[in-house]
């Protein structure tokens, strides 16, 4: 069953993709990247994410402490929240949650990402190719910076029943890598990425909603604190948003110069959703 939804949901977005990609843009057979211009694009990608922040205008530092924010409310209601499901279960959402739990899960994203970015180039699509070159960036990005996290704060995870409060830095073992939400980070990438490439508004309701079930499944399940899921989907949503414009083939940003790159003012924090 497990793999049937990995696969059923493979085919879904490769046939989204494809059928977008040839609506946009009908020459784009032509130009396909090469390995090593994908992993310069990787790289540069990198660099500029990490550049980023110190192109940040007053919006972004906003909704940098807005976020913030968020999370550090979240921990005055994460016991509550945790009891809340735990009273709550049912057979019925023990199944739903499965799909949260398979649409966040790195390995399945990583199969969707190594089979768009390996199936734009067999059928010489840049489109395609590009897109699961962006997953990949993301969901590399996305994950060093969730993990680097984990590691550090060492948070006890729900079920392990130490406290929302306990932290022992500087942990590997997972019992105590809960803050933030590695699922929910892969989620939130998948869906911000495609949902900017495939352009649809029913795609991207539809992306948006399995990437909230997610969320939703690592509290249900009792892995994740409320705190760690908001984390956890902000990184993966941002990172996400800033790989589409960084990446050396976006739309917004194809093969700039290095002088015009660092002249621009970069804004990542765009919470405009498009549906």
């Amino acid at each position: 069953m497990k793999i049937n939804l990995c696969f059923i949901f493979l085919f879904f977005i490769n046939q989204q993709v494809f059928s977008q990609s040839s609506d946009v843009n009908a020459d784009s057979s032509t130009n396909i990247p090469s390995f090593q211009d994908d992993i310069t694009s990787v790289f540069n990608t990198g660099v500029r994410l990490l550049s980023a922040p110190s192109d940040f205008n007053k919006n972004d530092w906003i909704t940098f402490g807005s976020v913030t924010a968020l999370t550090s409310t979240a921990f005055l209601i994460d016991r509550e929240n945790r009891e809340f499901w735990q009273r709550n279960r049912t057979k019925t959402l023990d199944d739903v949650s499965e799909v949260g739990r398979i649409y966040g899960e790195i390995s399945y994203a990583a199969i969707l990402s190594g089979s768009l970015y390996l199936g734009g180039k067999v059928f010489k699509d840049k489109d395609v190719s590009v897109t699961g070159r962006m997953l990949l960036e993301g969901l590399l990005y996305a994950g060093l910076t969730t993990t680097v996290l984990k590691f550090a704060t060492g948070r006890s995870r729900p079920y392990m029943n130490e406290g929302e409060l306990q932290f022992n830095f500087f942990q590997t073992t997972n019992d105590y890598l809960s803050f933030p939400s590695g699922h929910s980070t892969v989620a939130f990438t998948l869906s911000s990425i495609l949902s900017d490439r495939i352009n649809n508004t029913f795609a991207s309701i539809g992306l948006y909603s399995l990437a909230v079930l997610t969320l939703w499944q690592r509290m249900y399940s009792d892995n994740h604190w409320l705190s760690d899921v908001i984390l956890g989907a902000s990184i993966g949503y941002f990172i996400g948003k800033a790989v589409v414009k960084f990446d050396d083939d976006s739309k917004s940003n194809e093969n700039p110069d290095a002088a015009t790159f660092y002249s621009q003012r970069i804004t990542i924090f765009n919470l405009n959703f498009s549906f």
